[in-house]
């Protein structure tokens, strides 16, 4: 939900469609390749993996928020 949200803010409304599309398209990806994931980890008998890769992806994806919505000066501010 606050994506498709935040879409319609960050986009002018020409390009906030096919924006929310592409978005939608590549979301419906994780239902599919998390479990994917561990079922990887698990017949290697090491799912520990998994848990480290999703916790960098997440603390990749906190520093670029923090970077473009939410520091002082940046672009997007209080989007």
């Amino acid at each position: 939900g606050t994506t498709f949200r935040t879409i319609g803010v960050l986009f002018p409304p020409e390009e906030a469609g096919p924006v929310l599309g592409w978005s939608s398209a590549i979301a419906s990806y994780g239902a599919f390749v998390i479990p994917v994931m561990f079922g990887i980890a698990l017949q290697a008998g090491n799912p520990q993996i998994t848990f480290y890769c999703l916790g960098g992806y997440y603390v990749t994806c906190f520093f670029v928020n923090f970077w473009y919505y939410i520091r002082p000066g940046c672009e997007k501010p209080g989007v």
